[in-house]
This record gives C-alpha cells, structure tokens and sequence, in this order.
C-alpha cells in the first residue's frame, strides 16, 4: 500500500464522518464538522492553560519577553532575506534561493508529505498552546480552545478574547503575539539538536523505491535497504553512489553490500544515458545510523526524516510568521506598536507595510517560477 493508497482510505473516513455528522447532533457534545476540518471544542484545555500560566508566572513572564526581543530579529531575517534574494536574481542568479508555496503533490513530493504533515500539526498546537498561556498570563480570557482535524493533519487553536487584547496594555499584547513563533523556533531548533545528538554522520544510501524487473530488485534487494560498498569502495552518500555509478557501463558486475547482506549484481543500460550502468534503485536518500544502536534501517531513517522535516519546518514558520503581512502575527505585532507610537495616518501605513511585504513574497515566487519553473523538493 503506498502512500496515495492511505489518503485515498482518509478521505473516504473523513467522507463518512461528515455524513455521520449531518445525521447525529455531535456540535451538542463540543464537536463541529464541516467538509475541510473538524473542531472539538472543550474547556478541561482551558483549564490546562491557566493553570500551566499560574504554576509559574515568573517563568513564562520571562519567556515571553524573550519572544518580544526574539521578534524584533525574525522581522528583521524575514525582510533581509527576501530583498537579499531578489538582488540575488538580479545580480547573482545562481545565489537565489527558490521561494515557492507548500503544495502537496506539487512543490512538495507525496513521500515527504507524512512527515510534513506530522510536524505541521505539532508546530500549529505548540504555537497555539504558547499564545494561550500568556494570554492568561496576562489576564486575557479565552473564548474557546480545542482541536482541529483536518482531513490530512491536525493542530490546537486557541481564541482569546479579542475586545479585552485590544484594550490590553501593549507589553501584554507583543507577548501574546511573538510566543507562538518564539515556541516554533526553540521546537526547530532542539530537533537540529537531537538530530546531532541522536545521528551519526552518512554512511549509506538508503534505497527508498527500486525499478520493477531491475538488476537490484531481480537480485533480491529490498526496499529500504542500506547501499555500504560497491566492489569494496565505501559509499556513504547519494553523491558517492552517483560518482561511482558514472564509471560504470552496461554489463559491468557489481559487489553491491547492503544492510541485508551482500548481492551480485549486473549493470543493464541506463536510460537515461546508455553508456552508463544501472541497477535500477530509486528515490536515495543519505542514510544517518542511530548513535544508540540500529534497530532497523526503516525506523532510523523515518526518525531521521522526522526531525529533519519538523526542523525545517518549524524555524521558517517562526520567521514567516513574524513577517508584517495579514493575518500573520507579525502584521498584528507592528501594528500594536504602530497604534501606540502613531496618532494620525495609520490606515495608509499599515496598507503600505502589507503591500510592500505581499510584494517582496509575490515577486520572489515569479522569479522562481520564470527561473526554475515548477520546483518539487
């Protein structure tokens, strides 16, 4: 069963929750369903978010200070880092970076979407959760909190009061704002940590797909199994088995060892070059062992993938959302400063500040688009 098999059988499950939902009175029990997420709405997660902001307030006031100042500097990386980019593809094209949307499917290929998806709805709940406890810190009610589950992810929302932040001092509001993102990034960054901590360094290339009828699949190689050498030369990344496979013709006989023991293969023509071998694997990916021992090849690569995704994830979120632009919460936290410092002409600067950011994004997204294209990671 491969992945488009599994969204294929969650979304027929979501198709007949909703229907179960139009025939029995569940919004009487806190749940609300409607055809792009379900919410669940209930009060024991308030309780749970007044009580964590009252066990230690000294703590969590700290914390939040930190959030404000750690703002002033994601702001600051967000805007740098889409002008640099843009003089980039100006002046030094092979510099930029692609900018582009998270779509499934699209920009994002389908064997990365369980991990994207897993740390997406880790990073929506710890960034709601951080945002409802200073809210209670500093006395901000909460309307509602709960969960939500989308078809293919999930995440925590919290909704606090929005008449009583608005009248809340404005050291109150930067911390209710800048936590969420606060929160993404210390999340991104312990998992660069435990990524160090709990890897060791490339030493293989993980197999995560082989070609029906192929040399390694006729030889008995499996799915993620682990390529160590070839002829007895060490291959420790997807760039060495790339370097050694280009010395290769068709015919060639091969020592392949793997994780699962050691296979005679012969090179058949590469269709894509038929002066090169091929062994007909696909979908490589660097293969990092645990530090604390191997338990199998499957569960230290989706762990690995795990941390790499929710590290990535997690740091460009906390400073994307601090970018100036609506709804973001960066857009709400310079406008809170902006409301207090400024007296007349608001309206006009805050629509400059949104158009100007809009257009930072939208014109870095169509030089990648007229550069590279449609990119797929």
């Amino acid at each position: 069963m491969d992945i488009l098999d599994v969204l294929l059988i969650i979304l027929s499950v979501w198709m007949l929750i909703y229907i179960a939902s139009r025939l029995l009175p569940m919004k009487k029990y806190g749940v609300e369903v409607n055809p792009l997420y379900l919410m669940y709405r209930t009060k024991r997660l308030n309780s749970f978010l007044e009580r964590t902001a009252n066990k230690n307030q000294r703590f969590w006031r700290w914390i939040s200070n930190i959030g404000i100042v750690v703002a002033v500097g994601e702001i600051g990386v967000a805007g740098y880092t889409l002008i640099s980019n843009l003089f980039n593809f100006a002046y030094i094209p092979q510099q930029a970076q692609p900018v582009f949307p998270i779509i499934p499917g699209v920009t994002i290929g389908i064997r990365w979407l369980p991990y994207l998806l897993l740390a997406i709805g880790i990073a929506l709940t710890t960034h709601e959760l951080g945002h409802g406890i200073i809210a209670y810190l500093e006395k901000i009610p909460v309307k509602s909190s709960g969960i939500v589950v989308a078809p293919i992810t999930f995440g925590g929302f919290v909704e606090p009061d929005e008449e009583v932040f608005n009248k809340a001092r404005l050291i109150s509001r930067l911390r209710v704002l800048s936590i969420g993102s606060l929160t993404n990034l210390s999340f991104g960054f312990l998992s660069l940590v435990l990524i160090m901590g709990l890897f060791l360094p490339s030493s293989g290339v993980l197999i995560g797909n082989l070609t029906d009828g192929g040399p390694a699949y006729s030889a008995g190689i499996k799915t993620y199994d682990v390529i160590k050498a070839i002829n007895g030369t060490a291959i420790n990344s997807v760039y060495d088995l790339s370097l050694f496979m280009m010395g290769t013709t068709p015919g060639n006989h091969l020592k392949i060892e793997t994780s699962s023991g050691v296979w005679d293969i012969v090179t058949e023509v590469n269709p894509s070059n038929l002066s090169r071998g091929f062994i007909g694997v696909e979908d490589l990916s660097n293969y990092y062992p645990l530090r604390l021992g191997e338990f199998s090849s499957f569960f230290s690569y989706n762990i690995y993938m795990f941390f790499n995704w929710s590290a990535f994830l997690m740091v460009n979120l906390a400073i994307f959302n601090m970018l100036p632009l609506f709804p973001l919460d960066g857009e709400a936290y310079v406008y809170s400063i902006l409301r207090e410092k400024v007296k007349k002409g608001l309206t006009p600067i805050r629509i400059f500040i949104n158009s100007f950011c809009l257009g930072l994004i939208g014109l870095n997204m169509i030089l990648t688009f007229l550069i590279y294209g449609f990119i797929q990671i």
